[in-house]
């Protein structure tokens, strides 16, 4: 079942709307590399921000670290809340 959400961001200036689905979601995580991440949020971005957005989050994303800080927060409202818990074997581990 893939999750599709509205997500308001309000930058003090202007509030986008940005329309996530897992897919797109999980996109962009896949493609987060060590030596690469600002490309990756700022292809997020601009794939999820309402159309009507796209010239003024351009120029947001002009500041340095705005994609990361954008995508950031996107991603932890998009992300559902988990609970796990790993319970201990009661078996002797293979060696």
């Amino acid at each position: 079942m893939a999750l599709a959400k509205e997500i308001i961001i309000d930058t003090g200036k202007t509030e986008f709307k940005f329309n996530v689905d897992t897919p797109a979601y999980n996109k962009y995580i896949n493609s987060l590399t060590p030596n690469n991440k600002i490309q990756p949020a700022t292809n997020f971005l601009m794939a999820a921000v309402d159309e009507s957005q796209v010239k003024e989050l351009k120029d947001l994303l002009q500041q340095p670290a705005a994609a990361l800080h954008l995508a950031s927060a996107i991603v932890e409202d998009f992300q559902p809340e988990f609970n796990f818990t790993v319970k201990k074997s009661k078996s002797a581990p293979s060696k």
